[in-house]
C-alpha cells in the first residue's frame, strides 16, 4: 500500500515538471526573432564642433595658516632624499655666516638641507621660522645688496643700506649704490623675473646669495629658486673683493724642499764692527783701498812680462797621478774618491 502511494507521487511530480518545461519552450518560440543590425550608412560630413580647451593643471596646493607640527621638516627631508642632498637638524658652522635679512634676529639655522646645485653649494634652512635658501658664490665682498619685493610687507633695514633703484618687482638697496648699478646685467634681470612669487627678499652678503620666502612654501618653490639664485651667484663675482680676502701662500701644504740657511745675525757687517769698536783680534777688519786696483781685463790686450816660447810637453813637469794606471784602457787619469757623492747639490756645511 505504501509503495503504491510513493510511486503515484513520483509520477505526478514527473508529469508536472514535463508540463512546465513545455510551457517555457512555447514562450521562447512565440517571441519574434531579432533582426540583424543594419550597417551604418555613411552620413554626410557635418561641420566639426570646436573642442573645448583643456583645463590648466591645478597648481600645487599651498599651505596657509597653521600646519601639522613637523610637516615642513618632513617635506624638507623628503626633498633632500629626492634630490640626493643631505639633511641635518642643525649646523653650528652656519650660525656666524649671515647677519642680514632673516638672519638679523640671530636665530640659529635648523632643519638644514645641503647639497650642490648648478655648480654652487646650496643650503635650505629655517631661520627663526623663516624659510631661507642660500647659495655660495665663491668669493667674499664687503658690499651688501638687499632686494625686497614691493608687494611684501615693509621690513626694517640697517642704516648703512641706501636705496639704489627698482628692478622689476623688487626695490634694491645697497651699501654702495654705484657698485649695485654696475652689477645689473642680463643674468640679474632674468633671475629677478623668474623668481617665484613667494620669494619676498633677496640679498648678497659676504660670499653668499640668500633668498627668503613667505609662509607656505613647498618643494616646488624650492626647485624654482635654484636656477635664479645660481645666476645671481655667478653675477655677484663682479662685486669688489673683500680687503682681507687677498690670496695667502700657504707653505705648510707644499712639498718639502731643502733646508734654507738661517739669515745672518745682526752686527756682522763692517760698519757694525767699526761702530762697536771691536778689538782687532776677534774679527778681521776689512777695508777697501782709497784708490781702486788696476785689475786685468779682456777688453784690451796688455803684455805683462816676457813669455819664452816652449814646446808642448818639453818642460819637466811630473805626470798627473802616480803612474800606476798606465794599463788603463782610457789612459792616465787622476784618481778621484766618489764615495761621498757630489757636493754641489748638498746643503751648506754647518759652521
Amino acid at each position: 500500500m505504501v509503495m503504491s502511494i510513493i510511486a503515484f507521487a513520483l509520477a505526478a511530480f514527473a508529469a508536472g515538471a514535463a508540463a512546465l518545461l513545455w510551457r517555457l519552450d512555447a514562450r521562447q518560440r512565440s517571441r519574434p526573432a531579432r533582426e540583424p543590425k543594419a550597417e551604418m550608412e555613411p552620413r554626410p560630413e557635418e561641420p566639426a564642433e570646436p573642442q573645448p580647451e583643456p583645463l590648466p593643471e591645478p597648481l600645487p596646493e599651498r599651505r596657509h595658516g597653521l600646519s601639522l607640527p613637523g610637516a615642513l621638516r618632513r617635506e624638507r627631508r623628503a626633498w633632500a632624499e629626492e634630490k640626493g642632498f643631505e639633511f641635518s637638524r642643525s649646523d653650528d658652522w652656519l650660525n656666524d655666516e649671515w647677519s642680514r635679512g632673516a638672519a638679523a634676529s640671530g636665530a640659529a639655522a635648523k632643519d638644514i638641507v645641503s647639497g650642490q646645485a648648478y655648480g654652487h653649494e646650496m643650503v635650505l634652512m629655517d631661520l627663526g621660522g623663516v624659510n631661507v635658501m642660500a647659495v655660495r658664490r665663491g668669493a667674499a665682498s664687503d658690499v651688501v645688496i638687499d632686494a625686497r619685493r614691493v608687494s611684501a610687507p615693509e621690513q626694517e633695514s640697517s642704516s648703512d643700506l641706501i636705496e639704489a633703484f627698482t628692478l622689476g618687482e623688487f626695490r634694491v638697496l645697497a651699501t654702495d649704490t654705484g657698485v649695485a648699478q654696475r652689477l645689473v646685467d642680463d643674468r640679474v634681470t632674468i633671475a629677478f623675473q623668474v623668481l617665484p612669487e613667494i620669494v619676498t627678499a633677496v640679498w648678497m652678503e659676504s660670499d653668499w646669495v640668500l633668498a627668503q620666502t613667505a609662509r607656505g612654501s613647498h618643494a616646488g618653490d624650492w626647485e624654482e629658486m635654484l636656477a635664479p639664485l645660481a645666476m645671481l651667484a655667478d653675477a655677484a663675482r663682479a662685486l669688489p673683493p673683500r680687503a682681507t680676502a687677498a690670496q695667502v701662500l700657504q707653505l705648510e701644504d707644499l712639498d718639502p724642499t731643502r733646508q734654507m740657511p738661517e739669515p745672518p745675525k745682526p752686527g756682522f757687517g763692517v760698519v757694525e764692527l767699526v761702530r762697536e769698536g771691536v778689538e782687532p783680534g776677534e774679527r778681521p777688519l776689512v777695508q777697501r783701498p782709497e784708490e781702486p786696483l788696476d785689475m786685468p781685463s779682456r777688453r784690451q790686450s796688455v803684455a805683462r812680462g816676457v813669455v819664452e816660447p816652449r814646446g808642448v810637453g818639453a818642460d819637466e813637469v811630473l805626470p798627473i797621478a802616480d803612474g800606476s794606471r798606465d794599463d788603463h784602457p782610457r789612459g792616465v787619469q787622476m784618481p778621484r774618491d766618489l764615495r761621498r757623492g757630489p757636493s754641489i747639490f748638498g746643503d751648506e756645511p754647518e759652521a
